[in-house]
């Protein structure tokens, strides 16, 4: 795949979601608000969440491992418009010879396993508050700081990029994407599209599945290593605690359509998250 099949998947995931129906009522207790709040990125919460990656079937049929702590603070305004602001901090562990797309274009060195501290993210989204719209919005600038213990789990270092995020409901349906392009040190130049789709169900309350991970694009690997694409199922639940706090739990499995030479052959992603 080529740069301009990327852009016309860009043009599919927007297609797509312009044709889901919406729902005409929307009779929503407290029990299915706090899943929304937990489904979607541009909802009015304070949260610690993570995402977590185990990577099976990198280079020599090694394991690998991300996890990120996302802290979310949504500052709503009274100029019609929420801001939101949210922190990606990855801890990473590979093994040399492995490709990490979101570290960047080149396998990792080093010899055996390397923990450490990657490099921090911080976004900004604008988010419009306009009644009747069926879609939210929110736009606004990423930035990356060199923040890595060892230069072999090294991201983009210091860099910088833009992020959209479109989310919505439809009865039980849940839908949205997250786009983003980062550019960095070393070349870094990295498309992602996050589509996030969830099916709620009444399933001992609370519960629901459906799709949620990161498909990327390395514009400066080589051809044919350029492309990350999971194909799987997230399956998860929110509590709702007695004092209003509620907690997310989730747990999916994704196999890799595509993915660069080295790269993971599937993926086991979970996450536990806080809302306050």
């Amino acid at each position: 795949m080529q740069g301009q099949q990327f852009l016309l998947l860009l043009g599919v995931v927007f297609a797509a979601f312009q044709n889901i129906p919406v729902a005409a009522a929307d009779d929503c207790d407290a029990q299915c608000q706090a899943v929304r709040n937990a489904q979607d990125p541009l909802a009015d919460v304070k949260a610690i969440m993570t995402d977590n990656t185990v990577s099976l079937g990198t280079a020599d049929d090694q394991t690998g491992y991300s996890f990120q702590i996302q802290p979310v603070y949504s500052i709503p305004t009274e100029n019609g418009f929420n801001l939101i602001a949210r922190g990606i901090i990855p801890v990473t562990g590979v093994h040399n010879g492995a490709a990490f797309p979101k570290l960047g274009p080149d396998r990792i060195g080093g010899t055996g396993y390397t923990w450490g501290l990657s490099d921090v993210m911080l976004q900004g989204f604008i988010v419009p508050q306009i009644e009747g719209l069926p879609i939210k919005f929110g736009v606004g600038p990423q930035v990356s700081l060199r923040s890595r213990t060892d230069q072999v789990v090294a991201g983009p270092g210091w860099g910088a990029g833009l992020a959209a995020v479109a989310f919505g409901f439809a009865g039980n349906l849940s839908y949205g994407a997250i786009l983003g392009h980062h550019w960095g040190q070393d070349n870094f130049n990295l498309s992602t599209i996050q589509p996030i789709v969830f099916y709620n169900t009444q399933f001992l309350g609370g519960s629901y599945f459906g799709y949620n991970n990161s498909i990327t694009y390395n514009w400066t690997a080589n051809t044919g290593d350029r492309w990350q694409v999971p194909v799987g199922l997230t399956v998860g639940k929110t509590f709702v605690l007695e004092n209003g706090t509620a907690i997310d739990a989730n747990i999916g499995g994704y196999g890799l359509a595509a993915h660069p030479t080295g790269g993971a052959d599937s993926q086991i992603k979970f996450g536990l998250s806080v809302f306050f």
